[in-house]
């Protein structure tokens, strides 16, 4: 990279970090540190959520997925996504609003008792920390292979960067976070766009593309790469592929803090289902584009060792100076993004579901806020532990599908089960202890010489997903009716928060007015839902 690359970098990020640090000053309560005072209206947390969700790992995970394994790994963030927004804003999410929890473990807590909280909590730090460790490695692969930079400086820069995200999200929280991921959308967006054009217009786009890989490696490759439905699992079932994408999204909504407390965060419940649906929106269409990246790749770049460099590979040798600058400038704010996004949310959960609910109760709002700041300290630099076992897997999508399924499907599927029925208290901590056995069973006889292989139809890695959702709802629901006492649900309707603002339906009005019909949620979910299926079963299938 040239010194106007690196001037470029430079100056737009110090812009991002002047703007976080200038917006933390304005944190006064818990209230605004944890819910931005549930005064964020949807097209700020959407784009937040947009920035959180499409961090540098996704960029470079992505097209290093597609280029080994073609477009079927976009279904995650195309139908996933989508799906995942539709049910966290029409089911999940409703719930905890309603009730005025912080947190989404608090919930459970109401649902299923203190276990499944602290549980909650857990599973979400192995699962988020793991996330930034996937961040760290797709910078330490950007700054190498773009900028040149030795493995040392690249990881002193990464190690700035997280401190420099860390401090004004430990001072600031969510409202900080919210509004500093505004900015980091447009300079994602424009990176995107950039690289985009530049190698789709070297391969003669789409159709060039296919015909590069055609000649080279024939029709069988072409179907594969080209085409979602050719993408199956080793049964030759592609839709068990597609369904486990559609797990592992909605499992990163549902179980993910860092989406959910940006959600609660909002002024109406009108304003959270719209949230969602921006979100979602922007992640598929961003994907539609840049995840091709991978695939256009393989037909300028073939027999790469190692697929997930695709990505640092086409900027380093496609872009000129100068737009080199605007690519590597936006993956550094979508890591940034989810830097600042993970601590704030993994850091709430901490102190108010871990440290104020079982350790220390009843301290002031000061002194919870002083324990957030430190533990949003922690747990971004403690992720980076998670690396040696990344660069061990060898391509950051693996070790993510291959960590999934073990407790975050499970937990997901407590959460859908507590909410969409009334299944008895007792039963969270069983749902979970059955799900999580299989999945950790799966996981070890899968990874260690040692064990038998369970059979094809128990221990595939996409079929597991099936599995795991069916026994921990299957536990769930037989093992209901035997518990004693209490069969339903702790009443979670009234505002548990005393301090939160009062429950508004809409923006409009006084809280309750009239949705005019444009506006209405139900209409762009199906709308967005509708666009989505078309992209993944008839243009991309």
């Amino acid at each position: 990279m040239s010194t106007l690359d690196w001037t470029v970098v430079v100056v737009l990020n110090l812009f991002v970090f002047g703007y976080g640090a200038i917006k933390s000053r304005g944190t006064k309560s818990d209230v605004d540190w944890f819910l931005g005072g549930r005064t964020l209206p949807f097209w700020i947390v959407g784009l937040s959520m947009f920035a959180t969700n499409m961090d540098g790992g996704d960029y470079i995970a992505m097209n290093g997925a597609t280029y080994e394994h073609g477009i079927s790994r976009l279904t995650g963030l195309i139908l996933g996504n989508t799906v995942a927004g539709l049910v966290m804003a029409w089911l999940v999410v409703p719930a905890m609003y309603r009730a005025g929890v912080y947190t989404n473990a608090e919930y459970l807590e109401l649902r299923f008792g203190p276990a499944v909280r602290a549980i909650s909590v857990l599973v979400q730090v192995q699962y988020r920390s793991a996330a930034i460790g996937t961040i760290a490695v797709a910078l330490h692969l950007l700054l190498t292979t773009v900028g040149k930079t030795s493995s040392e400086s690249a990881w002193a820069i990464i190690l700035c960067l997280a401190a420099l995200t860390t401090t004004y999200a430990a001072w600031g929280g969510l409202k900080t976070v919210a509004s500093v991921d505004v900015f980091m959308s447009a300079i994602m967006i424009c990176a995107s766009a950039v690289l985009w054009f530049a190698v789709w217009s070297t391969v003669g786009g789409w159709a060039g593309a296919r015909a590069i890989i055609l000649e080279r490696d024939g029709a069988e490759t072409v179907t594969s790469l080209f085409h979602i439905g050719q993408g199956g699992a080793r049964l030759g079932q592609p839709i068990f592929v597609a369904f486990g994408w559609v797990t592992i999204a909605t499992g990163y909504y549902v179980v993910n803090h860092t989406q959910t407390m940006k959600m609660l965060g909002v002024r109406s419940l009108w304003d959270l289902r719209l949230c969602a649906l921006v979100a979602a929106g922007m992640v598929m269409l961003s994907t539609a584009f840049t995840g091709t990246l991978g695939v256009y790749g393989r037909a300028l770049m073939p027999g790469l060792e190692q697929a997930d460099r695709i990505y640092p590979a086409l900027v380093d040798r496609y872009l000129d100076t100068g737009a080199k600058g605007i690519v590597v400038a936006g993956v550094i704010a979508a890591a940034v993004s989810t830097f600042q996004g993970i601590g704030a949310a993994l850091s709430a959960l901490v102190t108010r579901d871990l440290y104020g609910r079982f350790l220390v109760k009843d301290a002031s709002s000061e002194h919870y806020m002083r324990v957030s700041r430190f533990v949003t300290i922690v747990v971004v630099f403690g992720s980076f532990a998670y690396v040696p076992l990344i660069q061990l897997e060898g391509n950051m999508v693996r070790f993510f599908v291959s960590i999934t399924s073990i407790f975050v499907t499970p937990l997901m599927t407590v959460y859908l089960v507590g909410v969409a029925t009334r299944v008895h208290p007792a039963t969270g901590v069983v749902g979970f202890t059955v799900g999580s056995a299989y999945g950790l069973t799966r996981y070890l006889s899968s990874t260690i010489a040692s064990l038998p292989d369970l059979p094809i139809w128990l221990g595939d890695e996409w079929i597991a997903f099936a599995w795991s959702i069916g026994l921990t709802a299957g536990a769930m629901v037989c093992t209901s009716r035997y518990f004693p006492g209490r069969s339903t649900p702790v009443a979670v309707s009234a505002q548990a928060g005393s301090s939160l603002p009062k429950l508004r339906l809409s923006p409009f009005g006084d809280g309750d007015g009239a949705i005019p019909w444009w506006a209405q949620p139900a209409l762009w979910s199906t709308l967005l839902l509708l666009l989505s299926l078309i992209l993944v079963f008839y243009v991309l299938w």
